[in-house]
């Protein structure tokens, strides 16, 4: 039987299908191909890979298609024409392009920063870190349907990390308030418009579409805040960039989360100014992709543990842990 045979009925779909991005549910691909795709599909991203070794990506490849931002917990996969995935007008990735400002924090110091963080962080089952986990596997994991049970269940998500990370102190106006604050944000978040944003790659974050994307929800979800009563009488309830961050890496990983060490870090290798703006993600998505296999690699090792981690959470392991080790 010739490479791809078998999965010959997805080959023929999106050869059809006329489109040069189509997204699909697992579930979908398993009523094309008319059997259920094999335990390791829904476990490791590697099964997805665009590579010839196995046949099940002749399926897309023999259609001129390659995978990208394959989502293990959502079980859901992004199909993208060839030709499309490798313009350099479509990702505008030429050296000059991703050319970080800094080399001063080497590649090898990176990784070992974010295995440290991970290493640690799993090491109580019940850690507060892992919060991050739960947060981000339950957005997740409900993206594609939700109701008023689940936005509930999102907004106690949110509010219990946001607390395990500090965003709970005495002058914070979420103090004075309940989980249920929190809801109009997630119902923002859930928006079927800021899908691009869930999980996004690095090559997909430079692009300005996506950029003003990440403003606009940024400021939607600032002005969400702001509407509710006030928590102190004549001052507003300002949220920080600190905890818009926090909770776009806990609900969508777009972007690290810019506290303290994250800035401090960032600042010290003259990544990025540490401002949050369309600049500075740039920066950091730029970084990662100056030294991309050796970050995907990791990256790839990390969600073979039950989530599949964004790439802006590597950032954020990254450059927190080394802020915290200096100021240990």
């Amino acid at each position: 039987m010739p490479k791809g045979d078998k999965f010959i009925a997805l080959t023929l779909y999106l050869e059809k299908c006329g489109k040069d991005k189509i997204k699909m549910s697992f579930s979908e691909i398993e009523k094309i191909l008319g059997f259920k795709l094999s335990d390791s599909a829904y476990t490791y991203p590697a099964q997805w890979s665009n590579s010839e070794s196995q046949s099940f990506a002749f399926g897309w490849l023999n259609a001129g298609y390659l995978t990208q931002q394959v989502n293990i917990p959502g079980q859901a996969v992004e199909f993208i024409k060839e030709e499309v995935a490798v313009s350099a007008e479509e990702y505008n990735l030429s050296k000059k392009a991703i050319q970080c400002k800094s080399e001063t924090l080497l590649v090898e110091d990176a990784i070992r920063f974010i295995r440290t963080y991970y290493n640690e962080s799993v090491e109580d089952t019940h850690g507060r870190y892992l919060s991050w986990q739960h947060c981000y596997n339950a957005f997740t994991m409900n993206r594609s349907h939700y109701d008023e049970n689940t936005l509930d269940y999102l907004a106690l998500h949110l509010a219990f990390y946001l607390a395990s990370w500090g965003m709970y102190r005495g002058s914070s106006f979420l103090l004075q308030k309940d989980y249920k604050v929190h809801i109009p944000v997630v119902k923002i978040l859930m928006e079927e418009r800021y899908d691009p944003l869930a999980g996004i790659t690095a090559e997909e974050l430079i692009k300005e579409s996506n950029l003003a994307l990440l403003e606009e929800v940024s400021d939607r979800i600032r002005k969400a805040y702001a509407n509710e009563r006030l928590a102190f009488d004549g001052i507003p309830n300002h949220a920080t960039d600190t905890l818009i961050t926090k909770i776009l890496l806990g609900s969508l990983g777009c972007v690290p989360a810019y506290d303290r060490y994250y800035v401090q870090a960032v600042k010290r290798y003259d990544i990025s100014t540490g401002s949050y703006n369309k600049k500075s993600v740039t920066d950091i998505a730029k970084y990662y992709l100056s030294h991309k296999d050796e970050f995907e690699t990791v990256r790839t090792e990390l969600s073979t543990c039950g989530i599949e981690y964004p790439v802006m959470k590597l950032m954020d392991m990254c450059m927190w842990q080394s802020a915290f080790n200096s100021d240990s």
